[in-house]
């Protein structure tokens, strides 16, 4: 089961988590977005993005409510940018509304915080790295290792806070401790998952699931009793989610000569600045990387995503000046480092022969005729082909090209067929006005164009539609002003409030129908006419053939009528 799922019913192929994703781990099946576990970063753009909420995250959830049921001990790793995202005035009340929900203690992940930018620190006065990429953050972790592998000799060999935290937790309390790390992360749940370190952190869950359980528990987290942590007061180290934190932490231990500081926040920029280290531009830099602008304080998974990313840092750094700034005493020396490998995976390419032909098939038979508009998610033209051949992409994701290849069969439509089509807005002006209109009506669609729709029908029809939405379906009209019987239809348009008036021309059927009925009628005043004089002819000579007399009249009586029924 993938972290990121979909409610088919709800996808509308409308591409806009396509358009958002930074690295296109999306593919389009039978217009459906399925989400390509090895490809993604997991940075949470395309649940945020949906218009129609058809992306769902797996949650832990109901898992840590059963181990806390079954009397386990279940410690939580709590995210420091929490203090940002849930009303409460000290640290101490989260760790008591935890304990309410069950846990047996909580865990500030922000302490095990200290130990990594300990080991930034060392590996800054050591010098020795060219660059040195920050390696916190999971989505920029895995944006450098299957995008960008000749990136991974600059990250920071060092595992993150929340895997050295759950270490720790589990060395001190046993292995058979439940660890749940709560954050702010998506991406989290990734690296809990992560081969390298899958034992430390046994479920993830989001301060969204947080929220909601306080909420099915009727807890009140400022009401709560104040709780300690399970280790000291993190102090300088609960900067960590904002941005420029980890750098903040680092020089806390004092002066690094050796690197130029610099913060970069969003996914974008982080891949310029891998660009930039790609060409030599930068050199000797200690870089703190976010995939989230702002930090973790605007993660993906926030329980209060209406918040405003900069009041929430504002408030936590106004908290921790508040409350202590120091460098916690941190004693022990767990195993920090971690190995960080090149996993891109290699795709095959088209030759420039293959593009040109899947292009071919969408109208683009010269690059002149690339638009690189991006509706279908893809930055251009060729991306969208080069995916369409890779399996990610359906050829029906252009949109300027269905747009126009349905415009053209709607024309031809309109253009060919016999019957006599009007369209009017709901003001009764004409709006669309077929050729077989115009030969009908012996006025252009230019013209036509120009007049109400009651300058050429009696509307009354047209109106009961507006008013009532219910259609009109094959009703006899004339129009003697134009020599014309129509059987009209029409047909009410709701996307456009419109109504759609189509007109079949049974004017020669009926005159049709006329003269058969004129032949009908003549043959049976012949046939009168034969009777009459039968009748005369028979009374000369009743006497002679008697009881013939009556058949005769019988006969042609009934081939009267069968000439009568004919007729009918």
């Amino acid at each position: 089961m993938g972290i990121i799922g979909l409610k088919e019913a709800d996808c509308r192929s409308c591409y806009r988590c396509l358009k958002v994703c930074p690295v296109k781990s999306i593919k389009f099946t039978d217009e459906q977005a399925r989400i390509l576990d090895t490809d993604c970063l997991l940075c949470g753009s395309c649940i945020n993005e949906c218009p129609q909420g058809a992306k769902t995250l797996h949650s832990d959830l109901e898992a840590v409510k059963r181990r806390i049921a079954s009397g386990e001990r279940v410690i939580a790793a709590v995210a420091p940018s929490f203090f940002s995202d849930f009303p409460v005035d000290s640290d101490g009340k989260i760790a008591g509304a935890l304990r309410a929900l069950g846990f047996y203690g909580t865990a500030q992940v922000s302490y095990a915080a200290a130990y990594v930018s300990r080991e930034y620190y060392r590996l800054a006065q050591a010098g020795e790295m060219k660059n040195i990429l920050t390696t916190c953050c999971p989505v920029i972790n895995d944006l450098a290792e299957k995008y960008y592998p000749d990136m991974v000799p600059y990250l920071a060999p060092v595992k993150s806070p929340m895997v050295v935290c759950g270490e720790m937790v589990k060395q001190q309390y046993g292995p058979d401790t439940v660890t749940v790390f709560i954050g702010p992360c998506i991406a989290k749940k990734g690296e809990s998952m992560d081969i390298r370190h899958n034992t430390q952190i046994d479920y993830v869950l989001n301060f969204g699931d947080l929220a909601q359980w306080l909420e099915e528990r009727e807890i009140d987290i400022s009401a709560c009793a104040e709780e300690e942590f399970l280790r000291p007061n993190a102090e300088i180290m609960r900067l960590y989610p904002v941005a420029g934190g980890i750098i903040k932490t680092v020089k806390a231990l004092g002066p690094v000569e050796k690197y130029d500081f610099s913060g970069v926040e969003g996914i974008d920029a982080c891949k310029e600045v891998f660009e930039s280290i790609r060409s030599g531009e930068i050199e000797h830099c200690f870089i703190e990387l976010n995939a989230c602008e702002g930090g973790c304080v605007n993660g993906p998974a926030r329980g209060n995503m209406g918040a405003n990313r900069f009041t929430g840092s504002i408030k936590l750094k106004k908290h921790v000046a508040r409350t202590g700034t120091n460098y916690p005493q941190i004693p022990e020396e767990p195993e920090m480092h971690k190995l960080f490998l090149a996993r891109e995976e290699k795709r095959d390419l088209p030759d420039e022969a293959t593009i040109r032909a899947i292009l071919r098939k969408i109208g683009k038979e010269t690059p002149a005729q690339e638009l690189n508009c991006g509706s279908c998610g893809y930055p251009t033209c060729r991306d969208k082909a080069i995916a369409v051949y890779q399996g990610k992409a359906e050829l029906t994701m252009c949109v300027p090209y269905m747009r126009q290849r349905a415009e053209s069969l709607s024309n031809t439509v309109m253009t060919q067929t016999p019957n006599i089509t009007i369209i009017a807005d709901s003001d009764l002006n004409i709006v669309e006005f077929n050729p077989a209109a115009e030969r009908a009506f012996g006025i252009s669609r230019a013209q036509a164009l120009q007049k109400g729709l009651y300058e050429i029908l009696d509307t009354q029809d047209f109106l009961g539609v507006f008013d009532t939405q219910n259609d009109v379906t094959d009703k006899k009209i004339e129009l003697p002003r134009y020599g014309l019987i129509l059987m009209m239809s029409i047909v009410y348009i709701p996307e456009n409030n419109m109504v759609m008036g189509v007109f079949k021309d049974i004017t020669a059927e009926e005159k049709r129908r006329a003269d058969m009925l004129k032949i009908r009628e003549d043959t049976v005043s012949m046939a009168q006419n034969v009777i009459e004089k039968q009748m005369i002819v028979a009374q000369e000579i009743a006497s002679l053939l008697g009881e013939t007399t009556a058949e005769t009249k019988v006969t042609l009586t009934k081939l009267k009528k069968m000439l009568e029924s004919d007729g009918e």
